[in-house]
């Protein structure tokens, strides 16, 4: 029979083996507490940590200049050196490669000039009165010649090839009379030329040469000209003067533009004129180039005023239109008015009203035989309102000499202005 022994035998056993393993025991702590006490604990370090520094460097600043005084001393006292006179010989191989670069970009932009004008001279003609023995000859003396002779000449652009004659426009000083016309080309020969068409409202003609006259190294040489726009025509802009706008031939001058927003009044339009740096002689004629070799201006002592003495031009855009007239043998249209565009200011505080003012009329003008007064402010011509000097302008070039046109206006009574018309029978001024 098994025996189990006495239950309190065991109690006591079991008593004992829990007092010989209790140093074996763990006591746990609450392990959010002791997180809680870590970070406490590094804030407060941090803190203390970011005292101690701004303390530091509150410190360190205001001891940094008594530490500069007594480590570095006294600063030391700056002296400019005075210049030393050059004598030669003694820039640096900086400075010396600088003035190289800057003569070779001289030197590059002096032959890129150079070349235009050398192709400009292609497009380029010296027209004058015709000697009786130089007609389809080579001009040998060129312009000194022409003058010695006591005869006039000046220089035009080639502006056009008609399929049968060169076209070329220039001043028409040298066709007033009745004496023969030849023209020089960029070869040196000189040709008999006839006058296509003039005009006396600025004072140019249209010249023609035959083709089938010419030499075939004059029709080789021989470069219709580019004519550009007025409005590329900017202040500061490079143009080169062709011509002679020194008063004598085949002469060349470099310059800038120095002005471009005057605009001259003239019979029937107004002009827009360039203004360079260059100077010139008041007879001086020719045209002035871009850099892109076209023509942006016909030089014209005409377009400056009184006092000034540099190469003026009148603007090739407000040229066109009488060009292309005068070369297809159609005189320009003419009325015969000076005028000023009345602008909205000058219509508030002046009471005109808006359009063209007519400050003087021609006498024997178309203008004047049909009752154009000065005074009279013009609002319509040929069915078609204007508000600007130019704009008049534009719409009569669109005439044709003969054409009877009605021109509306106003004219100022005792009562203010009143409403008047014209009819203008369109003429022409040689």
């Amino acid at each position: 029979m098994e025996n189990h022994g006495d239950p309190r035998d065991r109690e006591g056993e079991s008593g004992a083996e829990h007092e010989e393993y209790e140093f074996l025991q763990e006591t746990l702590k609450d392990e959010k507490k002791r997180g809680r006490i870590g970070k406490s604990t590094i804030i407060k370090c941090a803190a203390l940590g970011l005292v101690f520094g701004m303390a530091a460097s509150l410190g360190f600043f205001a001891l940094k200049p008594w530490a500069e005084d007594l480590m570095l001393g006294d600063p030391n006292e700056i002296t400019i050196p005075e210049e030393e006179e050059d004598e030669g010989n003694t820039a640096t191989a900086e400075e010396e490669q600088s003035l190289v670069v800057s003569m070779d970009h001289y030197r590059e932009m002096s032959t890129a000039l150079t070349e235009i004008a050398d192709k400009a001279k292609c497009s380029m003609a010296r027209i004058s009165v015709a000697a009786d023995d130089t007609v389809n000859t080579e001009n040998i003396t060129g312009a000194d010649e022409t003058d010695a002779a006591g005869t006039d000449s000046v220089t035009g652009v080639i502006i056009a090839d008609n399929g049968q004659e060169y076209l070329v426009f220039g001043s028409n000083r040298v066709c007033q009379g009745e004496e023969a016309v030849e023209v020089t080309f960029a070869d040196g020969r000189s040709y008999e030329a006839g006058v296509k068409q003039s005009d006396g409202t600025l004072g140019y003609a249209v010249y023609a040469v035959h083709k089938s006259s010419l030499a075939a190294s004059t029709s080789e040489k021989i470069q219709v000209a580019t004519l550009g726009r007025t409005g590329t025509a900017e202040q500061g802009n490079t143009v080169i003067a062709m011509g002679d706008p020194f008063g004598y031939g085949d002469s060349i001058g470099y310059g800038v533009i120095a002005s471009s927003g005057t605009e001259k009044n003239r019979t029937d339009g107004e002009y827009q004129v360039i203004g360079t740096d260059i100077s010139g002689t008041s007879d001086g004629t020719g045209a002035l180039f871009n850099v892109n070799g076209e023509v942006v201006g016909m030089i014209d002592a005409a377009a400056r005023d009184e006092d000034m003495a540099t190469v003026t031009a009148y603007g090739i855009s407000d040229l066109k239109a009488m060009i292309e007239c005068l070369s297809n043998g159609e005189t320009v249209p003419y009325l015969g008015i000076t005028g000023v565009s009345v602008t909205e200011e000058i219509a508030s505080d002046q009471g005109i009203p808006r359009g063209v003012y007519v400050q003087k009329v021609e006498a024997d003008s178309p203008a004047m035989e049909a009752g154009i007064q000065s005074g009279d402010v013009i609002t319509e011509v040929a069915k078609t309102a204007v508000t600007t000097l130019s704009a008049y302008h534009t719409v009569l070039m669109k005439q044709k000499n003969g054409d009877s046109i009605r021109v509306k206006g106003m004219r100022k009574g005792t009562d203010g202005y009143v409403d008047v018309q014209y009819n203008v029978t369109v003429g022409s001024f040689r």
